[in-house]
């Protein structure tokens, strides 16, 4: 499953940013025509941040353990696969030490990080709304289960009936 999932992300990673590098030279004037690389990465990985986000609560957190292999298709291998952290690195280094713009790299890493957190974010608040938490139960033996406990009552509450 990681396997696939892998190879589907990296296809999916690279025939994207293929896509967004040769729109991207219509978006920019031609100065900036260096940062189709940069914009194509910023979408992949922000994308790729809000995928894992959307994935975190349902396959992660509320698939029961036989089930998991879903988390290790899509979350671990497609995403894995498909968002480039050290793609990210290069293209910013390059921004500096090769075209001299060192504020378009700070601004690569500034906007790149923090959009990517807050999709994240996004998507782990609205998979949680759907897939709320439901209550945990109390295990008692290797095949059992039961409700959970309710408080004991309220000695004041008692003493008045």
């Amino acid at each position: 499953m990681l396997t696939v999932g892998g190879a589907l992300g990296t296809n999916a990673r690279y025939w994207l940013g293929v896509l967004i590098a040769s729109r991207c030279g219509q978006w920019f004037p031609v100065e900036y025509g260096n940062l189709r690389g940069p914009v194509a990465i910023f979408v992949i990985n922000v994308t790729g941040s809000l995928l894992l986000g959307l994935f975190v609560v349902p396959l992660r957190e509320r698939l029961p353990a036989h089930m998991q292999h879903w988390w290790i298709l899509l979350g671990v291998g497609f995403c894995g696969g498909y968002t480039t952290f050290s793609s990210f690195a290069v293209d910013t280094v390059e921004l500096m030490r090769k075209y001299h713009q060192p504020g378009m790299a700070f601004l690569n890493v500034a906007v790149s990080v923090v959009m990517s957190c807050l999709v994240a974010w996004c998507g782990i608040a609205a998979m949680e709304k759907i897939y709320p938490v439901s209550p945990v139960m109390e295990v008692e033996g290797p095949q059992t289960q039961r409700e959970p406990r309710t408080p004991p009552p309220d000695s004041a509450s008692d003493s008045a009936t």
